[in-house]
Order: C-alpha cells, then sequence, then structure tokens
C-alpha cells in the first residue's frame, strides 16, 4: 500500500471524526496519522470476508455497575471515541473496514432495554450483519489518585476487550484481552482545581484508552504516546 500524503490524510477521513465523540479530534491518534515510519500489521486485523467488500464492524461498549458518579455515561462516551479512533485508523491506512456509526448502537440501545446482556454474536452481530464484532467493557476505571481525598487527578482502569469474528460458527470470542490503563503516562498526578477540568481530564483519559484500542486492530508504527 502506498504511503498517504497529509492532505490526502485530512481530505480522505473529510475531518469525519470531529462530532462523534464528545471531544472532537482525539489528538492522541496524530502520532499514528502523520507518522512516516513503517507499520507493522495490526495484532488482530479486520480482513474483508468477501473479496471486493468492506468488512463491516460494530463496536460496543458496556461497563460493570458502580463505577463512581462522576463516570455516569463514560461506557457511551467510549463507544463514541473508540468508533471514531478505529475508523481514523482504518481511513488513514486505506483498509477496507466499514464501522457501525453512533446512531446506530444508540437505537439498538433505546430498543433493547437489557442491552446489556445481549450476546456480542448473536444479538449484536447478526442483527447488524456484522463480520466483527468488538466487545468492550470497562471492568473498574476511576479519575482519581488511590487514598481518601480527591484532589489528585491520576486516571486508573481495566478493560475487558473481546473482539468476534462472525465467520467462526462457534459464537466465543476470537481474541480476548485484558487492558490497564494509568493516566497519565508514568503515574503522574494532577493537582484538581475545577469541576470543568475534572470533565476534561475524563474527556483524554477516554480518549487514551480509545486510541490504545483501536491500534489493536488497525496497522500502526512503532507505538507513540501523547501523555
Amino acid at each position: 500500500m502506498g504511503r498517504v500524503s497529509r492532505r490526502g490524510v485530512l481530505m480522505g477521513l473529510g475531518l469525519a471524526a470531529v462530532g462523534l465523540g464528545c471531544g472532537g479530534m482525539n489528538p492522541f491518534l496524530l502520532p499514528y496519522i502523520w507518522s512516516r515510519d513503517a507499520k507493522n500489521p495490526a495484532e488482530f486485523p479486520l480482513t474483508p470476508h468477501k473479496k471486493g467488500q468492506d468488512a463491516k464492524v460494530v463496536v460496543f461498549v458496556s461497563s460493570k455497575m458502580g463505577l463512581p458518579a462522576d463516570l455516569t455515561g463514560v461506557d457511551r462516551m467510549l463507544n463514541a471515541e473508540l468508533i471514531q479512533a478505529l475508523d481514523v485508523l482504518v481511513k488513514s491506512n486505506e483498509e477496507k473496514v466499514l464501522i457501525l456509526k453512533m446512531p446506530a448502537i444508540d437505537k439498538f440501545k433505546s430498543e433493547n432495554p437489557n442491552w446489556r446482556s445481549s450476546s456480542p454474536y448473536e444479538d449484536i452481530g447478526k442483527k447488524f450483519g456484522a463480520d466483527y464484532v468488538i466487545d468492550v467493557e470497562i471492568q473498574e476505571m476511576d479519575l482519581y489518585k488511590p487514598g481518601p481525598r480527591k484532589d489528585w487527578l491520576q486516571g486508573h482502569a481495566t478493560v475487558w476487550v473481546d473482539a468476534y469474528d462472525l465467520s467462526n460458527p462457534l459464537p466465543e470470542p476470537k481474541h480476548k484481552l485484558e487492558l490497564t490503563f494509568v493516566y497519565p503516562q508514568g503515574g503522574q498526578e494532577i493537582e484538581k482545581e475545577s469541576q470543568a477540568q475534572v470533565s476534561a481530564f475524563r474527556m483524554k483519559f477516554v480518549q487514551r484508552i480509545a486510541t490504545d484500542i483501536a491500534v489493536k486492530f488497525s496497522a500502526a508504527p512503532t507505538r507513540k504516546r501523547m501523555d
């Protein structure tokens, strides 16, 4: 595959990423988009099942009950950001992948009150005619440094990622990951000054998680961080 110019990438993307999530374009994607390094294949490539057709992918995020109150709705936030991140990467790599957008996910959830117990393979993958389902579950997450006081921001999360290939006759994930995150990288902490700052920190943490998951499924240069 030929190298895509910077201008070509922007035109190809059409800035489609902006507005998909709550925070606009994800800044952590930029090193992957602009890198001139050779790219390594994805750990779990989303290869089309039929020649000449795009691979249809559904990204579905849920969370365990009992997350802190300031993380209410974080599963939807991560869902939107992960769709954005993966969409940007596959387009910049000119990969034949079509990702279901967030309105269809929202519609499915609104029409299925028990969506948290849905089978990624049977209820979601087959429902949307998908080739792949990337099922993400937030196991635990917090925005604050461990301890009794909420004065210092330091993101922590454990996330499970199961990837289903619908060409597999068995309704089992083909790939399973358990990812842990600390943000910023290296365990730095940021003094809390306002609620607006907390909201901005939450978005950046979610975007960091989304980027780290997305690069598992699309070709990327040697890992690049922007924490």
